[in-house]
């Protein structure tokens, strides 16, 4: 017999766990660049005047800072030199990104809409909209004769949609108001 000797060469070979594609800026995020961009022309587009860029960059400016954002800095030519991004740098799909949130939140709200951002919050006629249709529940509520509770729920879903319509620093002495007044209810 014949012996044979067989060796367990498998040694493996050391992977990093992130591919090196992790560490660079995706595709996505060059697309949501391109997307910023294209809101930020509609927005220049609603501004009456001369200074469309200028009040742009300064209402970025003032979200960057109020959130706290550091080490960008943000005027008319660096903000839509970042936006632009003719040459594809990485550093400056960077800075838009890191800037994304800001000009977001400082563009009208219906133009963040139409692009697909802050979906939750409602423009004003959509606001009205929900109370009248609160309205029309409550009042059909009442008349069909439902149960109180029903009823006490459309009202309270009325009372909402209506107090949604105000600005915050009016709402709360509001509410607190209608709680004296109804303190079961509330």
């Amino acid at each position: 017999m014949q012996s044979l000797t067989c060796e367990h060469n498998n040694q493996r070979r050391g992977v990093a766990l992130k591919p090196q594609n992790q560490f660079q800026p995706r595709r996505r995020d060059s697309m949501k660049c391109r997307r910023l961009l294209d809101a930020v022309r509609d927005w220049e587009g609603t501004l009456p005047g001369k200074t469309q860029q200028d009040d742009i960059a300064r209402l970025v400016a003032e979200r960057w800072l109020a959130v706290g954002g550091r080490g960008i800095t943000v005027n008319k030519q660096n903000l839509f030199r970042y936006l632009r991004n003719e040459g594809g740098s990485e550093k400056y799909t960077g800075y838009v990104m890191q800037l994304s949130e800001a000009i977001i939140t400082a563009m009208p709200l219906a133009i963040a809409k139409r692009y697909g951002w802050r979906q939750d919050e409602k423009t004003s006629p959509e606001l009205v909209a929900s109370s009248m249709k609160e309205d029309v529940e409550a009042h059909q509520a009442v008349l069909l004769g439902l149960p109180i509770a029903v009823q006490v729920k459309e009202l309270l879903e009325s009372i909402s949609a209506k107090t949604a319509m105000l600005p915050s620093d009016i709402a709360g002495p509001l509410l607190a108001t209608l709680s004296a007044i109804a303190p079961q209810i509330f």
